[in-house]
């Protein structure tokens, strides 16, 4: 069955109040849309490598929004490791036609998996630096391996994306300890750190008591549709069922 994917945009907001960032986010336009089945077809197409295909469009949608958003504004896209190892080359060519956008795009590694040498992780981060684009780690909680303080001195990401998950179980237990540690392992790196899953002012507090000082979750925002992105001339033709085609066949967004 063909399903035909959209971006929505949830806001990202620092200690002050003030919105930083958007993260743009896959959605299906069918009554699939929920969380499971979101995980389900990414798990499917990370194990055909098909991703490359869905991360390449969700970029162009990224990069589109950009071209909406106030100039202090920056946009986050996730990407995931199956992407980054297998895709690498045709993704930073379309990062290379940003052009002065970039500085102002932010692309989030996904995946609970770090290989065990991750020289195309590092490899990748610095291409992307290049560009001036920066890295954010998603999925960060801690004891896992993209965690680990080698990882992160290595790849100096500016933003590490703490698991919604983690936080929930640290708030509700008060096992805190772990997660105080990992944030202020960020920050000696120069490291910011955002606190997903933010849907109360108790766990935003908590959150900021750890040192977190940027937060996402549904008390700062829902994720919602930029509406005047020309989302058809991205996403149409995209059969997600099938194997992966040539990623540079997707078409361009306008901004």
């Amino acid at each position: 069955m063909q399903r035909i994917i959209r971006t929505a945009f949830q806001p990202i907001m620092s200690a002050r109040g003030q919105i930083v960032a958007y993260e743009a986010l896959l959605r299906f336009r069918d009554g699939s849309n929920t969380p499971e089945s979101r995980a389900t077809s990414i798990h499917r197409w990370e194990g055909s490598g098909y991703i490359g295909t869905v991360d390449l469009a969700v970029l162009k949608q990224a990069v589109a929004a950009l071209g909406q958003l106030h100039r202090s504004l920056s946009v986050s896209v996730n990407v995931s490791s199956i992407t980054v190892s297998q895709h690498a080359g045709r993704y930073l060519r379309e990062l290379s036609r940003v052009g002065p956008s970039a500085k102002r795009l932010i692309v989030e590694i996904t995946d609970s998996l770090v290989p065990s040498d991750p020289t195309t992780l590092l490899s990748f981060g610095k291409d992307c630096a290049l560009h001036g684009v920066r890295i954010a780690l998603g999925n960060c909680a801690p004891g896992l391996p993209r965690c680990d303080e080698i990882v992160l001195r290595r790849l100096r990401p500016k933003l590490i994306k703490i698991d919604r998950k983690a936080i929930s179980t640290a708030f509700q237990t008060l096992d805190e300890e772990p997660l105080r540690e990992l944030v202020a392992l960020a920050a000696s790196l120069g490291c910011k750190s955002v606190a997903l899953g933010i849907d109360s002012q108790e766990k935003l507090d908590w959150a900021y008591s750890l040192g977190v000082r940027y937060f996402q979750g549904f008390l700062v925002g829902h994720p919602r549709q930029f509406p005047v992105l020309d989302e058809e001339s991205t996403f149409r033709n995209l059969d997600l069922t099938q194997p992966p085609r040539d990623l540079d066949s997707i078409p361009a967004v306008a901004a």
